[in-house]
């Protein structure tokens, strides 16, 4: 596809992206800052400019790896200069980061401050220049409307504007206003107060109007909020199989502080209990 697709404001962004500053892309759900990245990058390197997203899903959806992972953060073991000191002795690190002309992050709005520190110094480090980044050019894609940063262990949002590291990237800002993925002038009102976290009448009254009581016998995919919910409907299904059930011991193996940590943050339990006829997602 050919930048004259792309509407007059992609347009200026795609202008403002060729420049070689560090760009901060930015713009409601919709808007079309992927496709907008996707023309960026097209005649470019995946080496010397890859994208890295802030989360493994995240990742797999851009076909990239995790920011974690690039800058040789880790779990940041030890903290910040812990961590730096790590990926100052791994040769992997620095020969990716000496190598590499710029870096797209994906879902920046998801990595905190702290983090986004900790990376910049890295990189500093490794590349032996003393600008932002050690002269490596960051392009961070993302919405802070949409998805603040994940740290089960702070009760502050600690988001990445409000850390030294984002005035010190002087990010030139990139902000598409148009939404490309519906038409509909009233959806576009109500996402819009939803996304500056309004609840309006008209809000209420829209989403209201599209609630309706699944049938008794619906078979679908069905979301909940939490995962004790979760847990409680699956059991319930499950308890509908008539065949034998058979149950299976999650078992850990490794150093017992990482599989405690690993434990608090990931959805697998102690016990798995199937039933011939049970539907398994994986």
């Amino acid at each position: 596809m050919s930048s004259m697709e792309l509407n007059p404001c992609q347009q200026q962004g795609l202008e403002v992206l060729k420049k070689g500053d560090n760009v901060f892309l930015t713009g409601s759900a919709g808007s079309g800052k992927s496709y907008l990245l996707k023309q960026f990058l097209k005649d470019r390197d995946q080496k010397s400019f890859p994208i890295v997203a802030s989360t493994g899903a995240a990742a797999i959806l851009v076909g990239g790896r995790t920011f974690h992972s690039f800058f040789g953060l880790g779990i940041l073991e030890g903290g910040a200069q812990a961590t730096l000191d790590r990926a100052l002795k791994n040769k992997r690190i620095i020969k990716r980061l000496r190598e590499t002309e710029g870096v797209v992050i994906d879902e920046v709005s998801m990595l905190s401050g702290k983090i986004l520190k900790t990376a910049e110094s890295i990189a500093r480090k490794v590349r032996g220049n003393s600008t932002p980044w050690g002269g490596l050019r960051v392009i961070a894609v993302g919405d802070f409307a949409q998805l603040p940063p994940v740290n089960p262990y702070s009760t502050e949002k600690e988001w990445a504007f409000l850390n030294e590291v984002w005035e010190m990237s002087q990010f030139q800002p990139v902000i598409l206003t148009q939404i490309m993925r519906t038409r509909d002038p009233l959806f576009l009102e109500v996402l819009n107060h939803v996304r500056e976290g309004r609840v309006t009448d008209q809000v209420k009254s829209f989403l209201n109007q599209r609630m309706i009581q699944p049938l008794p016998d619906f078979q679908g995919t069905r979301l909940f909020s939490r995962r004790n919910a979760v847990e409680q409907y699956n059991l319930k299904r499950l308890d509908a199989i008539e065949s034998k059930s058979q149950t299976y011991t999650t078992e850990y193996k490794g150093n017992e502080a990482e599989i405690e940590k690993f434990k608090k943050n990931s959805p697998i339990q102690d016990q798995l209990i199937l039933k011939e006829g049970a539907l398994v997602m994986l």
